[in-house]
């Protein structure tokens, strides 16, 4: 009994694989092949146009800060007492070329200096009569020089001597050193009153109107406001673009305020930080437009002309110096002589006129690549 009904499961299950192969094969046959399409070779869109050469400007551009021409500190040369003069001396105060900065208390000074010449006209008058008997010839000129000491005035010139005789004498009765003495006193006297040399201000004052200066003691520090100069740092690429007397167009970094400026000196080494070299340059402030030292300015050089260029955008140019061409319809790597590299283009030449030039860059593109220029 079980054998029958193991033989009945087993021809059960044969007939129902002959059936699922039977079925399997007419589906198959009735399943159609596509058609392959033919490949289509790749095609780029770029944009070109033809090369026409004429004059380009070399246009360089670098960023610096403005700083005055003169920057000095103000020193006392004599001690006292510091005095106002006809300035504020305070930090920022401005300040016009010849103006009173300060005064030292010079009182002592002076009447030690009054004292002096009075013994040297005292010295001038007891040698008259011995002049008049030794030098009759150079009486009258010593006797106008006498006349014309004046206590509170700086002393005449001293009269010129005629003979080794007349100096000799001089110099026994201490006139020669009396004289030079005094003219010594003159000149530190002076140092007791401070000048503006220049149009300017105050950066840093050190000390206060009231305190005691002392011999070099630093008083405050003053810049040259009408006199500006502009640093920046050039690439070595772009050195030689730049001569010393060039003209540039100065600007702020938004390029709403503009100055003219002139190049007046080119620094002689490298700076191995940046590897740039600085380049300086001389900028008039105008009354609409004024300077401030630490500002920072945008200067653009361009009066050099490369002729018988074209410029490009710089990422046309791979391989240092290869671009891409159309040549019936497929690109070809062509190299060319780069005159000058800006942050977005170069000028060149090196291609014959007319040749279709590729102005923008390629991914993944090669040689022989067939293109279609874009309008």
């Amino acid at each position: 009994m079980n054998y029958r009904k193991l033989l009945v499961n087993i021809l059960g299950i044969a007939i129902l694989l002959g059936v699922s192969f039977f079925l399997m094969g007419v589906l198959s046959d009735m399943k159609t092949t596509p058609t392959s399409k033919p490949r289509e070779d790749l095609k780029l869109y770029v944009r070109a146009e033809p090369v026409v050469y004429g004059n380009n400007k070399a246009m360089v551009s670098a960023s610096g800060r403005l700083s005055s021409q003169e920057e000095i500190d103000v020193s006392a040369e004599v001690q006292g007492q510091i005095l106002s003069g006809n300035v504020l001396l305070k930090s920022g105060t401005r300040f016009q070329k010849g103006d009173l900065l300060l005064r030292i208390f010079d009182e002592e000074a002076k009447n030690n200096l009054k004292a002096s010449k009075s013994r040297f006209m005292n010295g001038i008058a007891s040698i008259l009569p011995d002049i008049r008997i030794d030098f009759p010839e150079s009486y009258s000129i010593y006797e106008g020089f006498f006349n014309a000491i004046k206590i509170d005035q700086a002393l005449p010139e001293l009269p010129r001597l005629n003979s080794d005789k007349e100096k000799v004498f001089l110099a026994s009765r201490n006139i020669l050193n009396d004289y030079y003495s005094i003219k010594s006193a003159e000149v530190r006297l002076a140092k007791y009153r401070i000048y503006a040399p220049f149009d300017g201000t105050f950066t840093q004052v050190y000390m206060e109107v009231g305190s005691v200066a002392n011999m070099g003691s630093r008083i405050a520090s003053m810049i040259r406001t009408d006199k500006l100069e502009l640093s920046v740092p050039v690439e070595t690429s772009d050195i030689y673009w730049i001569n010393i007397g060039d003209k540039v167009s100065v600007t702020t970094q938004d390029g709403t305020h503009s100055w003219q400026g002139k190049v007046v000196r080119k620094s002689g080494f490298v700076d191995p930080g940046t590897q740039s070299i600085s380049v300086y340059i001389n900028v008039e402030a105008t009354a609409d437009n004024p300077l401030y030292q630490g500002q920072y300015l945008k200067a653009h050089f361009s009066n050099k002309t490369v002729a018988n260029s074209m410029e490009i955008p710089r990422n046309a140019v791979f391989d240092k110096n290869m671009v891409y061409t159309v040549v019936d319809g497929v690109l070809k790597k062509q190299s060319v002589e780069i005159h000058k590299t800006s942050p977005t283009t170069v000028i060149f030449s090196g291609l014959e006129p007319n040749t279709t030039v590729v102005t923008e860059p390629l991914i993944n593109a090669t040689e022989n690549t067939k293109v279609e220029i874009l309008n």
